[in-house]
């Protein structure tokens, strides 16, 4: 992801991913019951929905 949004950018080891990942999170589930998306550590993320989860 960081590749594809700052191809040129020396630094990569900034939070900026990480921010806008946090603020997705709260516009997807404000309450924070369905947790859609999911950190897959030194990986990067994944949404991650199931059938129970969205009843």
């Amino acid at each position: 992801m960081a590749d594809y949004l700052y191809p040129h950018d020396d630094d990569r080891d900034s939070n900026v991913i990480e921010v806008l990942i946090g603020r997705l999170r709260k516009k997807l589930d404000p309450d924070g019951t369905l947790s859609p998306i999911e950190t897959l550590r030194n990986r990067g993320y994944r949404f991650t929905l199931c059938d129970n989860q969205t009843e």
